[in-house]
């Protein structure tokens, strides 16, 4: 089982890495990016763990612990597409 990245997806996790790089330093961006991943990579024992969406129809919500971010996945029948990492703020979608 798989984890696959829409463009989108690593769109969204360069954004939050250039703000948190700008404004709380390196180690800080590292920090935050270690903890998206990991989160996203357990997904590959059991995706099915994590609520579905109302926001987005065939998906799945993972709240990314003590991170103020929910990603949106969707499971496949061989891994998990990561379409989306939104901060809790955002309204998603538009």
């Amino acid at each position: 089982m798989g984890i696959v990245w829409t463009e989108e997806a690593i769109g969204d996790l360069e954004e939050i890495l250039a703000y948190y790089y700008a404004e709380a330093g390196p180690a800080t961006a590292q920090a935050v990016e270690e903890r998206i991943v990991a989160e996203i990579m357990a997904l590959t024992t059991f995706p099915e763990r994590i609520r579905t969406s109302d926001r987005v129809p065939g998906a799945r919500e993972l709240v990314v612990r003590r991170l103020p971010y929910v990603v949106f996945v969707k499971g496949v029948p061989d891994g998990v597409v990561v379409l989306n990492v939104v901060h809790t703020a955002r309204k998603f979608p538009e």
